[in-house]
């Protein structure tokens, strides 16, 4: 028997990929991404922000993946929402 892997197509098989290793959600299409799986995925591993595409990227998204590792503010390119995520945590900054 052969099958042929042609990715995660769902977001419901997206969402219990990425809810077992976060970093998963390298491998989820666009069009599986929704903030419910990229929350999943950096909730279960910071630094999974790094896979989550700048338009998709939400505050709520990056609050949760920079509490969960710090470092993942350093995957927050939007100036402002950096600046946002950094004093809601009480993060310094240096600009």
């Amino acid at each position: 028997m052969k099958i042929k892997f042609q990715g995660i197509l769902t977001g419901e098989a997206a969402l219990k990929a990425v809810e077992s290793d976060g970093d998963a959600l390298q491998y989820v299409p666009e069009a599986a991404l929704t903030e419910a799986v990229a929350l999943k995925a950096v909730e279960r591993n910071g630094d999974a922000l790094r896979y989550v595409p700048e338009a998709a990227l939400t505050e709520a998204v990056a609050l949760k993946a920079v509490e969960s590792d710090g470092d993942a503010l350093r995957y927050v390119l939007n100036l402002d929402l950096f600046k946002k995520i950094a004093l809601s945590l009480k993060i310094e900054i240096e600009l």
